[in-house]
């Protein structure tokens, strides 16, 4: 059975107030396990609790690219992820800095480090993009042909998000089967066009064939995101984990 999680980025507002509640409301309304984006300011130890008593996975870490760069950073992570059973750690956004050639190679090298002692505590090291990646950072090369040219491809795996791909003007379903044996994650984010601008919708209310997506690569978890919102967010996102359950009954 398909086990569906939800990126907590997009309730950050209702966990910054009351993260047991925005959880427990999550696993009510079906999602199986969560992806988070920092640690909200609780232990390892408190975030086990917290998963332990509603019945709900780990489904990756998002964590900064400055853990690449600081071991005590990233010693922290791996720490904090084996108490939770969390076995993936993603880098989920880099700043213009990072965006250039240098920058994008750079980024590589010290991902490839991280990932020798990431694997050594059992854990994967990802990467999660968005659009700009597929931007040209020379005149033949965008930041996304220098991270596949220069990632251990035996160590480093994506997280890849069918939204931005999308949005970028990228044939999805060319890049998921053309990367699938380093693909451990996917991002599910449905889109809606308005007035010729593009924005994230809730599973099944865009235009994306996000089943046609997640049938072509093996993960662990689908993962649900959303990022803009007419009410509430966590009402939007609801409704999402039993659409994408109901794709597989």
């Amino acid at each position: 059975m398909v086990k569906v999680a939800i990126q907590l980025w997009s309730v950050k507002e209702a966990m910054e107030e009351n993260p047991e509640q925005t959880i427990r409301a999550l696993s009510e309304a079906g999602y199986d396990g969560v992806q988070l984006a920092g640690d909200y300011g609780k232990t390892g130890a408190e975030w086990k609790q917290i998963l332990s008593d509603n019945q709900l996975g780990a489904a990756g870490i998002h964590m900064p690219v400055t853990a690449l760069e600081n071991q005590s950073e990233l010693d922290h992570w791996i720490s904090f992820s084996k108490e939770i059973g969390n076995t993936k750690l993603i880098i989920p956004f880099v700043d213009e800095e990072w965006r250039t050639l240098e920058g994008y190679k750079k980024l590589a090298k010290l991902m490839n480090k991280a990932a020798v002692s990431l694997g050594k505590a059992g854990i994967k090291l990802g990467y999660h993009h968005h659009d700009f990646e597929f931007q040209k950072v020379e005149t033949s090369m965008t930041g996304w042909d220098v991270l596949e040219e220069t990632i251990n491809k035996d160590l480093i795996h994506l997280e890849i998000d069918v939204y931005w791909t999308e949005y970028a003007g990228i044939h999805t379903y060319n890049l998921l089967d053309r990367l699938k044996g380093n693909i451990f994650s996917i991002h599910l984010k449905d889109m809606i066009e308005e007035n010729g601008h593009k924005r994230t919708a809730a599973i099944g209310k865009g235009s994306l064939d996000l089943k046609g997506f997640a049938d072509r690569v093996k993960t662990d978890w689908l993962v649900v995101e959303q990022e803009h919102f007419d009410g509430d967010p966590l009402e939007e996102v609801k409704p999402s984990a039993k659409v994408v359950k109901g794709w597989y009954e």
